[in-house]
């Protein structure tokens, strides 16, 4: 991997050379040090620092020991988030393999402890992009006030390299102009109807009312024989795709039907043009109630590839926002000034991203099966066994007193 050293080297410093008492990259490191450990507020990152001076001190050569907790709180305020973003990327860049078919997963985040009260408790949100495969963060932006998700997903997909990839976002997402640039950059992408999308949704649910009877799936769900997949012949002659899930965990059970069709002719409206199949998805929980939902596909896939894409697009969910949450406070985080929500969101993500790369914990079982450490494992393991922190730090940026004097 390229060095984290190298990258955020690059980072502009804005600051006045004048009263630049502490290096940029070394505040940068200590802070990743100390998040590493489980400390995330900025008087914890100094207390972190100071109580590790001495080793810090001989990994950097620092210059005027460790900065206080109002510094390091004005440098991610000052640094410019663009310039944070462009080397946060840069990285993973270095990281991620490409290839054909990778999921990548779009969704928007709030922070509620930042809302100000000056401006009518107005909650910042960043959106972010997230791939499947790996289960790692690849860019965000924040979204600026007096503008919305739709504003700022278009910015975010410039930002990334989605050749080949299938785009998902929720249903904010299934407009006109972001599936245009979605297959401008090459794109593909699977998206949800909204009932608000009235002549649309209605049109995909008067679809699958003439295709499949309430009988017929009455019928899939009742026979054990239907399991996985196989094809359907509707009403009108036309064959669909049916795969069939069904799922006993946390004390619950779950039946899912996905049915697929390539007969998309009768969408009329325009923007759905780059629509090649259309999907409706049945769910039936013991816990919640029963759901009807409809889905739009740029890409000819076989029902169960549609199935796990559909089901995957939780994982940022799931495994990102809800441990930034969990573990990283950041819904906690008051901290919004000029740029620092935006710096330390994305630091966050380094974080994130650093822990979900480190394979050291990872085992195989008697019965063949992946074990993985939790997030809150490895950290408690970093902050009780330094040795094992510092393999994974050097790892990621080996030869750090090289920036001494930097």
């Amino acid at each position: 991997m390229l060095r984290l050293k190298e990258i955020f080297g690059k980072i502009i410093d804005v600051r006045d050379s004048k009263g630049k008492r502490h290096c940029l990259l070394h505040i940068i490191i200590m802070t990743i040090c100390a998040m590493l450990n489980g400390y995330y507020d900025f008087e914890d990152i100094h207390d972190y620092a100071k109580a590790n001076e001495k080793w810090l001190d001989s990994q950097l050569g620092l210059w005027n020991g460790i900065p206080c907790a109002r510094t390091i709180n004005n440098v991610f305020r000052v640094i410019p988030a663009e310039s944070f973003l462009k080397a946060f990327m840069e990285w993973i860049n270095e990281i991620i393999e490409k290839e054909l078919g990778a999921q990548i997963i779009i969704d928007g985040k709030a922070i509620r402890a930042a809302a100000e009260k000056s401006r009518n408790g107005n909650t910042p949100y960043i959106v972010s992009a997230y791939l499947a495969d790996l289960g790692i963060s690849i860019g965000q932006k924040k979204i600026a006030d007096k503008t919305n998700e739709i504003t700022e997903i278009p910015k975010l997909l410039k930002l990334l390299d989605i050749e080949g990839c299938i785009i998902t976002i929720d249903a904010i997402g299934t407009q006109e102009k972001i599936m245009n640039q979605i297959k401008e950059q090459k794109g593909e992408f699977v998206l949800p109807l909204k009932e608000n999308q009235r002549g649309s949704y209605s049109e995909a649910a008067l679809f699958f009312e003439n295709a499949i009877t309430k009988n017929d799936i009455e019928n899939i769900l009742s026979n054990p024989a239907y399991e996985n997949t196989f094809e359907y012949t509707s009403i009108n002659g036309e064959p669909l795709e049916v795969h069939v899930q069904r799922e006993k965990a946390h004390g619950r059970k779950a039946e899912r039907i996905y049915i697929k069709t390539q007969d998309v002719a009768w969408m009329t409206d325009k923007k759905f043009k780059h629509v090649t199949n259309l999907a409706m998805v049945i769910t039936l929980t013991t816990v919640h109630d029963n759901s009807v939902k409809y889905y739009v596909s740029s890409l000819d896939l076989p029902v169960k590839e549609l199935a796990k894409i559909i089901r995957n697009h939780w994982q940022i969910e799931n495994n990102l926002h809800w441990v930034l949450d969990m573990y990283f406070y950041e819904d906690l985080s008051r901290t919004r000034k000029d740029n620092a929500l935006e710096n330390l969101s994305l630091l966050r993500k380094l974080i994130y991203n650093i822990i979900k790369l480190d394979t050291r914990y990872d085992r195989v079982n008697k019965n063949g099966n992946l074990i993985k450490l939790s997030t809150k494992r490895k950290i408690n393991r970093y902050n009780l066994y330094p040795d094992e922190f510092h393999g994974l730090l050097f790892s990621f940026l080996p030869n750090l007193a090289e920036v001494n004097g930097y």
